[in-house]
Parts: C-alpha cells; sequence; structure tokens
C-alpha cells in the first residue's frame, strides 16, 4: 500500500512524492527489474509443468507459491518493504481467453491439459509497490520435431509479431491508436482478429491500471469515447497483446470469477463477512490484484466478495471465452520508457521458428521495416555521434 504522508498547507509534498515515486531513477527502476526476475523466474517454472495430464488448479498454485518464495529472497532490509504477487497466477487452456486461475474446489481446477492444446499463462509480480507483469503462450509437447502448424501456429506469430511491432512504437511522440492500428493490420495479416477490448495499461507505483490505455479491436462508438495519449519518456506500460482465429469477442460463461482488484471507490459494507473480506484485502494485498484463495476463509471470502463486487468496491477479473473452435495467443511485456527507448523487463525467450510454423507472414513494407528496426537505440553509435559532431 502507498506510504501514509502528511501535506503541509504551503506546499504540496504529496505531490512531490507521487512525482519521485513514479520517476525511472535508478532506485525505482531496480525494484521494476526485481520485480520482472521474480515474474520471468516463475513463468519459466510453470511453462516446464504444462505437460500432458497437468492440472489447472496445480499449475495456478505453482504459479503463485513460486511468486511469494521468490519474493521473499529480495529486499529484506530496511523491513516492512511490502512485495509479492501483483497479479496471480492463470492458466487458460483452448477457448478460455484469460483470467482463469480456480479455487480448488471448482470443476476447472481439474481441467487436464493434452498434447496439443493451447495455453495461456499470465502472471505478476511487485516490489514495493512496482509492479512487473508477464503472459506468454504454449502448446503442449510442441517441439522441433512436433512443431506448431495450421491455424493454432497464425494466432501464435500474429500475436508475436504484433507486440514485437507495438513494444517498437512505444516512444516519445507516437499515440496509443498506432499502437492499436499496427496489431490490427498484423493480425489481419494472418487472418486472425484482435481480441476486442482488450486494454494494455500505463502502470504505476501501486496502480496496475494507470490513465493511459491502448485497446485492442476496438468498436466505433468504444474509438470515438477514449482519448489520444502521446507516449512519454519514463513512463511504464504492460503491453498486452491478445489474438484469435475466431470472432474475437470475449464472452464470460459459467467459470467462476476469483481474481479481483481493490478500486478507490467508498461505501459502508453491510454484512460482517464482507467488512472482514475488505479489511483483509486492504491489509494484505492494497491496490494489487488478489486471488480469493489467498484470503484467510475461502468459504466466507466467496460470500463477502458479493457485496464488495455489487457496489464497485473491487474490480472482478472475469473468465473470458472465444468459440470452441478458435485459437487464441497471449503475449504481455512490461516496458520502461528509457531515454535510450523502450526496455522489455518481462517476457519468455523469442519465439523458435523452428517450432512456429505458418504459412502466413507480415507482407506490408512499412511494418516490415518496422520489425526490421531496433528496440532500443545503440548507445555506442550516439556516444560516436556525439565525438562526431564535437570534432566539427
Amino acid at each position: 500500500m502507498p506510504p501514509k504522508q502528511t501535506v503541509d498547507s504551503d506546499h504540496s509534498d504529496v505531490e512531490d512524492a507521487q512525482v519521485d515515486e513514479n520517476e525511472l531513477n535508478p532506485t525505482n527502476v531496480t525494484k521494476y527489474t526485481t520485480a520482472a526476475d521474480i515474474a520471468n523466474r516463475a513463468l519459466k517454472v510453470v511453462i516446464e509443468a504444462c505437460v500432458d495430464g497437468a492440472l489447472v488448479g496445480d499449475l495456478s498454485r505453482l504459479g503463485d507459491s513460486t511468486l511469494q518464495e521468490l519474493a521473499k529472497s529480495v529486499y529484506n532490509k530496511p523491513k516492512g518493504i511490502l512485495k509479492g504477487i501483483a497479479f496471480p497466477t492463470t492458466v487458460s487452456p483452448n477457448s478460455i481467453i484469460c483470467h482463469l486461475s480456480p479455487l480448488s474446489g471448482d470443476a476447472e481446477s481439474q481441467i487436464a491439459l493434452k498434447n496439443g492444446d493451447t495455453v495461456r499463462i499470465e502472471m505478476g509480480a511487485h516490489v514495493d509497490g512496482y509492479v512487473a507483469q508477464v503472459a506468454h503462450t504454449l502448446v503442449v509437447g510442441a517441439s522441433k520435431e512436433n512443431p506448431i502448424t495450421g491455424r493454432q501456429a497464425d494466432a501464435i506469430l500474429a500475436a508475436h509479431t504484433a507486440i514485437e511491432a507495438a513494444i517498437r512504437l512505444l516512444k516519445p511522440g507516437n499515440t496509443n491508436w498506432e499502437v492499436t492500428d499496427v496489431v490490427q493490420k498484423i493480425a489481419e495479416e494472418f487472418e486472425c482478429k484482435p481480441v476486442e477490448g482488450m486494454l494494455s495499461h500505463q502502470i504505476q507505483r501501486n496502480r496496475l491500471d494507470g490513465e493511459k490505455q491502448i485497446i485492442l479491436n476496438p468498436q466505433e462508438a468504444t474509438r470515438k469515447e477514449m482519448d489520444t495519449h502521446e507516449f512519454v519518456e519514463g513512463e511504464v506500460y504492460s503491453l498486452d497483446v491478445l489474438v484469435s482465429t475466431g470472432e474475437g469477442k470475449p464472452r464470460t460463461q459459467d467459470a467462476r470469477t476469483t481474481i479481483f482488484k481493490r478500486t478507490e471507490e467508498t461505501y459502508l459494507l453491510k454484512l460482517q463477512a464482507s467488512r472482514k473480506v475488505f479489511s483483509e484485502v486492504n491489509s494484505k494485498f492494497g491496490t494489487m490484484a488478489f486471488s480469493l484463495r489467498h484470503l484467510d476463509d475461502e468459504k466466507k471470502a466467496r460470500m463477502g466478495i458479493v457485496e464488495l463486487s455489487t457496489h464497485g468496491l473491487v474490480t472482478p477479473y472475469n473468465v473470458l471465452y472465444e468459440k470452441d473452435d478458435a485459437f487464441v495467443a497471449h503475449f504481455m511485456y512490461t516496458v520502461l520508457l528509457m531515454p535510450n527507448g523502450p526496455l522489455k523487463i518481462t517476457s519468455y525467450p523469442a519465439l523458435d521458428l523452428e517450432v512456429v510454423k505458418s504459412e502466413k507472414s507480415v507482407q506490408d513494407e512499412k511494418i516490415k521495416e518496422l520489425l526490421r528496426a531496433p528496440v532500443r537505440a545503440n548507445k555506442n553509435k550516439k556516444k560516436a555521434k556525439k565525438a562526431g559532431a564535437k570534432d566539427e
């Protein structure tokens, strides 16, 4: 949770503190990269456990326990620095697009992965409120000897190519709509669709969803309502790309929503169970996302969360679905907008094109040129230019 602050009537120390805590200075960047290392390592553990027969519930709990254990080993001095899960582990197979993190008693907890299943994993860690989130897509049992092909490969390559183009546009002067449009064009090159309405967020200390957003595949009315934002050096983004071979229209079904995040709304709760849950959420998780299974009494949590959600005290992350015959791919990077360009701090190693084989590819020359460009400026070239200017 944010530290308590006092305000001098003649000077706003709070405003100064907010500037300082979101500045990408060495101290804060180190906290971001430490959180990123935790998320990346936990993601690797879950990916390696995604084998034929593995249960979704077990994998979700494995991700969370790994995040928590890794967080225990960092920033232990000075005492009192909060750290741990910023977004619970979700393991969403096949037509389930995202946010599946079932409780042990839920039927979805017993879903067993099979060779050939498309699986999307998402999670996040934080250190002192500095958040790093990551998402990755895999196919169970895929290898060079058993490559991913057809429409399954189209979705994965479309999403991965789109996020690689998008990160190259996260530079001062460019806007959120340029990212929206390039993701749309790349998806279409692979005869796919971005998943409608999905958002990338600016992130700040203790805030998963900042003011600036990037939307995918918006309806025309939504496009008109959303603001245009320019990217600014020093900002941080969770860059989130989801692409489908189907309609790209997410919908809810029967799966229980288990992940929530506290809002800034206020309401006088009437039920004692709700008040206890809200008190525990405030003390344990602050503004980070949490799973109902992280609360002390899961049964009471299921009861109490209803009133909190009804009155807007928490935001639910609903489990979303596509049509059964669709393939969906999901990648998420956490990106710091540094002076020499975007710095990607979370991801899984680059896709092996000997494992993912699509007959489709980007044909648009402008996008191909964008993808050939380096993500970040070469420091040595900058120094050479400066030296040359001095010699002149």
